[in-house]
């Protein structure tokens, strides 16, 4: 919210802030005790040069389309200034900008020539002195500034100060518990705990005509989505140009100046934090205000726009069946003010914050009011706000204040009260506060308390909706006694059960050997969209959809962490980075079958790694692409550094539509499915802009419950080994791990190492058929092995190859 130094002084003279040097101190103390300050400073840029000049004479240029003279008196001395301006009429008050006059974005005004006549500065608009379109007044749009009539200021004043614009203003950046800020009046509170200064608070009486309001309105409300509702009925008011002082107010927080009526809506919202609207009383064709839920209807709202409503998702203000206003949002074109406006009904309410905010982001309509309700309102203010807001009616437009207040709902909780000992605010901050240092503090918030030795009883006022439990209490108790009084210093108990998991330890491990294999981690979202969620699943799951997304393209919680990964490496491949080799480890979910609402998803944890592109260039010139045998290199050395139980098997696979069916396997260890490894699909390849691009992904979780966490070693051999190489005839289509296995199975307990050294194709082997070498490894770690032994084995592994897979031997 921006707040007006100026404004604030109006009730606390003494607030300690005179210029920007005491704004930034007072930015701090803001920042260490209850917001972030956005920016400090002026909401308009300074100008040197400006006066308040009356218009004495206006004449038109001999030949001249649209140029006029005009003779403006700026107090001691009359110019002569030569004009555009569409709106220039004898006798206003208007922004004169003398010769040397600095304007923003450096412009110098000079005096000059103009078809002919001397020009003696400028008459300037408001846009020409820094206001931005959304806040000056519309009336002024197309020509200059004209002070109202019933202005206070005089030929020769200084402009700046005339506008208003030399007010200092402290933009703070609220989150969202702390609503009650987002009004002057809930600044005065928070300056006053912070600086120990007391306000004056807002006073008025108001003054009601004869005739009812209850005689010329009904209202009926759900109390669920509007708790309270108040109306009051003003007639006979006339529309016009709001004074001076109210337009500074507005422009400066950020408003556009519209009307008096509308003004003074605005005013005492920003004053009170209380938004309020104001309808068109002969507008309303049934006089009968309801509050409720939307239907299946339009409205169009008073930017112009016409919007869909849907059934049962939106509050309305209807006036019999015609929807006036979307609650709390923005008003409605059919019963707007305008300057023929005579008799008005002002609505003060707080409305269901839920379902304004779900109206607000449907239409993207966040307005200052929607803001505040969104927020949390104080209720115990809403009926006080009417009331001050029918009184300033009734001094700028005129009028008489229908008798009485339409109550529709006014069913006010009673404050909540907090029982808090002194034992458990210093129990909790590890301070030494005292008694008085409670008391006092409570007092500085203007919390109401009963004190029963170390006992409170604090109660809550309804400005501040955040405070519901004693830890809240003791929030506020320790911003304002002091962050920097909390004692700094080591628990006193140590946990002796400190350091890692075997878990943790073996998370550390995959990451380390990883990274050592020459791959970078990386760390994607865990959010995504519908389409990349499910790919590279093994089986479909219901997906896990957040309620209330940021984007729809963060809506989805992953169910595959390469699926993210590969979002990464595209993300790189678009900046010029073909060489990639990233891993992740993260979590996926998935959603409980039967779509329990009460159930949380599914978590699980998955490896995975993406390389695409070259390897690193050596000086042998190696400039090849990395092909399958890359990734399954990576895979085959990360599983053997792990030390799982049991055997790896890897078997070729067609499954995945996101994989190239020709080059992909999925892994087993021993029949369980542990992932797959292989080539993505050029198609999804060529989608994300990637060159061949090769991964793998495990499922973590089997890897934990598999993995040995001790180590066993054995000493080195005492005794030689025999290598035997053994040549076989396969044909192509035979996967190498069913010979390997076969050679395993049959070898006998001495052997050690089973390595592929060879593979051969050539027409004169045959069609569809390969050669493969493979060299066994034999040793007896007890005593030395003879050939008789290694030659029986070599025996057995020949015949088990011919008799289960037709492979002979050459």
């Amino acid at each position: 919210m921006k707040i007006s130094v100026n404004w604030i002084k109006e009730f606390m003279p003494d607030f300690p802030v005179n210029n920007e040097a005491d704004a930034q101190k007072i930015s701090d103390k803001l920042a260490l005790t209850s917001t972030e300050v956005e920016d400090k400073g002026y909401q308009i840029p300074q100008s040197t040069g400006l006066v308040v000049g009356q218009v004495l004479e206006v004449r038109s240029i001999e030949n001249s389309t649209h140029l006029k003279i005009t003779i403006v008196n700026a107090g001691k001395k009359d110019y002569q200034v030569v004009t555009g301006a569409p709106n220039v009429v004898k006798g206003q008050l208007v922004v004169l900008a003398l010769p040397g006059a600095h304007l923003p974005e450096n412009k110098l005004i000079e005096a000059t020539e103009l078809d002919g006549q001397i020009s003696q500065g400028m008459l300037v608009s408001l846009q020409e002195i820094g206001f931005d379109d959304a806040i000056a007044p519309k009336k002024h749009e197309a020509g200059i500034y004209v002070f109202p009539s019933d202005s206070e200021v005089q030929p020769g004043d200084d402009a700046v100060k005339a506008l208003g614009i030399d007010d200092l203003m402290i933009n703070t950046e609220l989150t969202a518990n702390r609503g009650d800020m987002l009004s002057i009046r809930g600044n005065l509170y928070e300056f006053s705990a912070l600086f120990e200064k007391d306000f004056k608070k807002i006073d008025f009486d108001i003054q009601e005509s004869a005739q009812t309001a209850a005689s010329q309105l009904s209202a009926s409300v759900d109390p669920t989505l509007a708790n309270p509702y108040y109306l009051r009925i003003v007639n006979h008011v006339t529309v016009k140009e709001s004074p001076l002082w109210l337009q500074r107010r507005l422009w400066n927080s950020g408003i556009r100046p519209i009307n008096n009526l509308v003004d003074v809506t605005n005013y005492v919202m920003l004053l009170l934090g209380q938004p309020m609207h104001v309808f068109d009383l002969d507008q309303l064709h049934h006089h009968e205000i309801r509050v409720a839920l939307s239907s299946d209807e339009t409205i169009t709202t008073l930017d112009g726009e016409k919007r869909q409503l849907k059934a049962g998702e939106d509050i309305v203000v209807y006036d019999g069946q015609d929807p006036q206003m979307l609650a709390g949002v923005m008003g409605g074109s059919q019963s707007e003010v305008t300057e023929n406006t005579s008799n008005v009904v002002l609505e003060s309410a707080v409305f269901n914050p839920v379902l304004i905010r779900k109206t607000a982001r449907r239409f993207n309509l966040h307005s200052q009011a929607s803001q505040r309700f969104e927020r949390g309102i104080d209720v115990s203010n809403s009926r006080k706000a009417l009331d001050y807001a029918a009184a300033l009616i009734k001094d700028l437009a005129g009028g008489e204040i229908a008798q009485g207040v339409i109550e529709a709902q006014a069913d006010i909780a009673k404050e909540k009260q907090i029982a808090i000992s002194l034992g458990d605010i210093n129990g909790y901050l590890g301070t030494q506060a005292s008694l008085d240092d409670a008391a006092d503090i409570w007092r500085r918030l203007s919390f109401v308390f009963e004190q029963d030795g170390d006992n409170f009883l604090v109660t809550v006022p309804q400005r501040r909706p955040d405070i519901t439990i004693k830890a809240d209490l003791i929030e506020e108790f320790v911003r304002i006694y002091g962050y920097e009084k909390i004692p700094a210093h080591l628990p006193q108990a140590v946990n002796q059960k400190s350091g890692l998991t075997a878990d943790q330890k073996l998370d550390r491990s995959i990451r380390e050997i990883l990274l050592a294999l020459g791959l970078t981690q990386a760390i994607s979202y865990s959010l995504t969209t519908t389409e990349f969620a499910s790919q590279f699943t093994s089986q479909a799951r219901p997906l896990v959809k957040l309620a209330y997304p940021m984007s729809q393209e963060h809506a989805v919680m992953r169910q595959s962490v390469l699926a993210t990964l590969i979002q990464a490496a595209a993300y790189n491949a678009a900046r010029k980075i073909s060489d990639i080799r990233l891993f992740e480890t993260g979590d996926v979910f998935y959603g409980r079958p039967d779509n329990d609402p009460d159930q949380l998803p599914i978590e699980k944890q998955q490896i995975a790694a993406v390389i695409s592109g070259k390897p690193s260039a050596d000086w042998q010139h190696n400039d090849q692409n990395y092909d399958f045998y890359d990734i399954k290199g990576l895979l085959t050395a990360l599983l053997s550094k792990l030390n799982l139980k049991g055997k790896i098997l890897f078997k070729k696979s067609q499954s995945q539509p996101e994989m190239h069916p020709g080059q992909t396997a999925d892994v087993y260890l021993d029949d369980q499915y542990l992932g797959f490894v292989g080539q993505i699909n050029p198609q999804l390849a060529n989608q994300y802009k990637l060159g061949r691009t090769f991964v793998f992904q495990l499922d973590s979780n089997l890897v934990h419950d598999r993995c040995q966490h001790g180590t066993d070693y054995r000493p080195l051999d005492k005794f030689p080994t025999i290598e035997r190489d053994l040549s076989l005839l396969v044909d192509k289509n035979l996967q190498a791990a069913d010979i390997v296995s076969i050679i395993t199975k049959n070898a006998g307990s001495y052997l050690r190492q089973v390595n592929l050294v060879d593979v051969y194709e050539g027409t004169e082997l045959g069609q569809q058929k390969k050669s493969l070498s493979y060299r066994l490894q034999f040793v007896n770690p007890d005593a030395t092995l003879t050939d008789e032994i290694v030659n029986a084995a070599m025996a057995r592994i020949s015949t088990a190859l011919f008799d289960q897979l037709r492979v002979t031997t050459r």
